[in-house]
């Protein structure tokens, strides 16, 4: 089974993406080569590639990154935690496949970080069957997911949420049509650049640009400029914009993956606060993927601010091994 390099896996992204929805118990957007590849490449430009594919069973994408005193082997994505770095529905034949990579890496890895395992799923279970013996296990703490159920429509979702909240928002949308502002949702983005250009214009003037925390600087830029033109290849990329007079105010961006959305950006500039158009953008992209029957919009990683907007989602764990004679049951 010969080695994969990152460019190598991109050509084999049908089959890999597929691998991915195939695969139970992970977070399959967060999984797939469109959010794990632009990750490596605005994260860690450095890194090498830990990948192969074995057929009939699946692909393992890993990375070889530089760590203290050696080097150690990490999922593309390895900064939130959110991927899984296997693609396939056989979690044994999996493990097995690890295993074997790790036995001929050279250098010896001195460690390996495996992220998005559902604890005491199929993947975590056989994990533990394959490394408990031979490596250290370590636990590393649970990531929460928040999920918002669309069955029904706009009035199924609406019905899923508090009365005060259905009131506020729908107050608010009606202060914001009688003051002119406008929405817009995109569905086949021809020019991803243009959109990328006026997302980060907006992140900019968001509170968050303003006191330097926005994803308008740095490798969280590259990381959303790399990723926007990857899903509007595949026509999966969906924007809502606010307007007034021709100005945007806000935005919400994210992507699809089968039948669910993937929020990944929501801003709004800091001077229209008082119209609250984050949540206007919110429920524009809401009422889009409504229309055109997407099922569940993953709101991403648990924040208080989410809860009113959705119900729990996955949780998973990131599972480390560090190889030693006689394992390290217990701490898992």
């Amino acid at each position: 089974m010969p080695w994969l390099t990152f460019d190598g896996l991109d050509a084999q992204q049908a089959a890999f993406d597929a691998a991915v929805a195939r695969t139970p118990e992970i977070d399959h957007f967060c999984s797939a080569l469109d959010w794990v590849q632009p990750a490596r490449a605005a994260f860690a430009p450095e890194a090498q590639p830990f990948v192969r594919t074995e057929p009939g069973v699946g692909t393992v994408a890993l990375m070889q990154i530089e760590v203290t005193g050696g080097r150690a082997v990490a999922p593309l994505e390895a900064g939130w935690g959110l991927a899984a770095p296997f693609a396939g529905p056989d979690a044994e034949g999996l493990m097995a496949l690890l295993d074997a990579m790790l036995a001929e890496a050279e250098p010896a890895a001195h460690g390996v970080f495996l992220s998005g395992i559902v604890r005491g799923g199929a993947l975590w279970t056989a994990a533990l069957r394959r490394f408990g013996r031979r490596y250290r296990l370590g636990l590393g703490p649970p990531c929460d997911r928040r999920v918002a159920d669309l069955a029904g429509g706009v009035d199924g979702f609406l019905g899923r949420r508090s009365a005060k909240f259905r009131a506020e928002l729908r107050r608010a949308w009606r202060k914001a049509e009688a003051e002119g502002f406008r929405h817009q949702y995109l569905t086949r983005v021809a020019d991803p650049a243009a959109l990328f250009t006026r997302v980060m214009a907006l992140e900019g003037a968001s509170w968050k640009g303003l006191s330097g925390q926005g994803v308008n600087e740095g490798a969280a830029r590259e990381f959303y400029r790399l990723m926007m033109p990857r899903l509007a290849r595949r026509n999966a990329l969906r924007a809502a914009l606010i307007t007034r007079d021709g100005q945007d105010v806000a935005f919400c961006v994210g992507g699809l993956f089968g039948p669910t959305y993937r929020g990944l950006q929501v801003s709004f500039d800091d001077r229209f606060r008082a119209f609250a158009p984050g949540n206007l953008a919110q429920f524009a992209m809401i009422q889009g993927l409504c229309r055109e029957g997407v099922g569940v919009y993953d709101l991403g990683t648990d924040m208080p601010y989410k809860h009113r907007w959705s119900e729990p989602g996955l949780q998973t764990v990131t599972l480390s091994l560090v190889p030693s004679p006689g394992g390290w049951w217990a701490r898992v």
